[in-house]
C-alpha cells in the first residue's frame, strides 16, 4: 500500500493577512463615516436652509417683487413664499417652487430623507425687527434688503439681526442673517 497524502482544510497565512487587511481598510473608512453622520446632516440642514434664504432674497431682486421665507419651529418647516408688500397687512400670494425639483419650496428639517433627525431648535421666532419684534418670516424687498412692513403708512422695518439655530444631538449650528445686507452665513 502506499502512502496517499492527507490535506487538512483550511487557510494559508497569506489569506488570513488578506482578509485581515482588507477589514481594517473597511473598518478605517465607515467608522469616520458613522461618527460623523451628525455633522453631515446638521451640515446639510444648514446649507438647505441658506440656500432657501439666498433664493428668496435672489428672487426678490430678480422680479422686483417681495419674496421671503416663513421659518415654523412647530412644524419644523421652511417655506419660501412670494409676498405682496404693497399691501397692509403683508399678503402671502404663493409658495415657490424650488428651481432644480420644480416641488414646492417647503424644506421640512426632521423628515428630509438627507438630515432626519435634525430640529429647528431656536427658543423664540427667528428674525428681530427691533421696535417691531421678533416674527418667524424674513422677507426681502426688491432691492433685497431684509425688511418688515407695519401700521397703514406704511412703516418699514429694517432687519436688526436674524438666526435660525439647528440642532442634531448636543451638536448645532447656526444660519445667520445680517441687518441691512441680508448677507447669509452658517457657523
Amino acid at each position: 500500500m502506499k502512502n496517499v497524502p492527507t490535506f487538512q482544510a483550511g487557510y494559508t497565512l497569506t489569506e488570513l493577512i488578506v482578509v485581515i487587511t482588507i477589514i481594517g481598510i473597511i473598518a478605517a473608512v465607515a467608522v469616520p463615516t458613522l461618527s460623523s453622520s451628525s455633522d453631515a446632516k446638521l451640515r446639510l440642514a444648514a446649507e438647505e436652509v441658506s440656500s432657501a434664504i439666498r433664493f428668496a432674497r435672489s428672487e426678490a431682486i430678480r422680479t422686483g417683487e417681495g419674496h421671503g421665507l416663513t421659518v415654523s419651529q412647530s412644524t419644523q418647516q421652511i417655506t419660501v413664499r412670494k409676498y405682496d408688500i404693497g399691501v397692509v397687512p403683508i399678503t402671502t400670494l404663493a409658495t415657490l417652487t424650488h428651481p432644480i425639483n420644480k416641488h414646492p419650496y417647503n424644506f421640512n428639517v426632521n423628515t428630509s430623507s438627507r438630515t432626519a433627525g435634525v430640529t429647528i431648535s431656536n427658543s423664540s421666532d427667528a428674525f428681530d425687527y427691533g421696535s417691531e419684534g421678533q416674527r418667524r418670516s424674513l422677507i426681502f424687498d426688491s432691492h433685497g434688503l431684509p425688511i418688515w412692513i407695519v401700521g397703514s403708512d406704511p412703516t418699514r422695518h429694517l432687519l436688526e439681526g436674524g438666526s435660525i439655530e439647528l440642532s442634531y444631538g448636543s451638536q448645532t449650528r447656526v444660519v445667520s442673517v445680517a441687518s441691512v445686507t441680508g448677507r447669509v452665513t452658517v457657523q
